[in-house]
C-alpha cells in the first residue's frame, strides 16, 4: 500500500484540510494505536511511512500493509464506521505528518457533507482493493516467488537491507521458511546473504524467477 495515484492524495489531503483537520506528528518507531485502541478520528498522511500490522501470541507478525503520503488508514476508518475499537497495530516507520478529523466532526461531516464523504468512502474503498490485492497474492503465489519480487522491489544499490524476520511479516510467513528460501537463492547463486543485509547477485535471473517459482 501507500501507491496513492496523485488525484486521489489530492482528494484525500484536501478534504482533510478543508474540514479543519488537526495537524499531528509521530516519530520514527512512535506506535500510533493498538489492538483495542479506541480510533482517535479520521487520519491522512500528509508526509512519512506508516506499518500497520498484526502480532500473534508467539510474537510472529504480518505487515497488513502500509500508509504514504495521501492515504488513510483502511483499519481507522472501519473502526469508526463500526463504532468499534482497532484490530491492528500501526507504527510510525519514518517521521510521520498527518491530519486528524476527530471523531465527533468525523460522525457529523460524514451524514452532511457529501463531498467529505466522497472522499472518506473512495479512499476507503481504494485500501481495500489494494488489501485484496495482498491477499490474493498471499493465497495464490508460492513464497520464492513472492520472495524474489520482494527483493526486487527493496533492493537500493544491488542491496536490500532488512533481517529475515522484517522479510517474513511482509510476506506474512514464518522466519524459518523464509530463511529456507534465501539459502536456496543463495545456492543458486542469485543472492549473497550477509548479516540485516541481503546482496543480489544476478537481478536477471531473479526477476525470472519472481514469475516462475513454484
Amino acid at each position: 500500500m501507500g501507491e496513492t495515484r496523485p488525484d486521489e492524495t489530492a482528494e484525500a489531503e484536501q478534504a482533510a484540510r478543508r474540514v479543519g483537520g488537526l495537524p499531528v506528528r509521530f516519530r520514527a518507531g512512535e506506535t500510533i494505536f493498538r489492538p483495542g485502541d479506541s480510533a482517535r478520528g479520521w487520519i491522512v498522511v500528509e508526509s512519512g511511512r506508516v506499518r500497520v500490522g498484526l502480532t500473534a501470541d508467539t510474537g510472529r507478525e504480518v505487515v497488513l500493509y502500509r500508509l504514504g503520503a495521501g492515504d488513510s488508514c483502511l483499519l481507522t476508518t472501519s473502526a469508526l464506521l463500526r463504532q468499534e475499537t482497532m484490530l491492528a497495530e500501526a507504527i510510525a516507520e519514518t517521521d510521520v505528518a498527518a491530519r486528524l478529523v476527530p471523531v465527533a466532526a468525523f460522525e457529523r461531516l460524514l451524514a452532511e457533507d457529501a463531498a467529505f464523504r466522497r472522499a472518506v468512502l473512495r479512499n476507503y474503498a481504494e485500501r481495500v482493493g489494494e488489501l485484496v490485492v495482498v491477499i490474493h497474492d498471499v493465497l495464490f503465489h508460492a513464497l520464492p516467488e513472492r520472495l524474489a519480487r520482494l527483493l526486487i522491489a527493496r533492493a537500493r544499490d544491488g542491496a536490500v537491507e532488512a533481517t529475515h524476520q522484517a522479510i517474513a511479516a511482509e510476506l506474512g510467513s514464518a522466519r524459518e521458511v523464509v530463511t529456507r528460501a534465501l539459502n536456496r537463492f543463495e545456492r543458486e547463486g542469485l543472492i549473497r546473504v550477509e548479516r540485516a543485509h541481503i546482496v543480489i547477485v544476478d537481478p536477471d535471473r531473479l526477476a525470472r524467477a519472481s514469475a516462475t517459482q513454484g
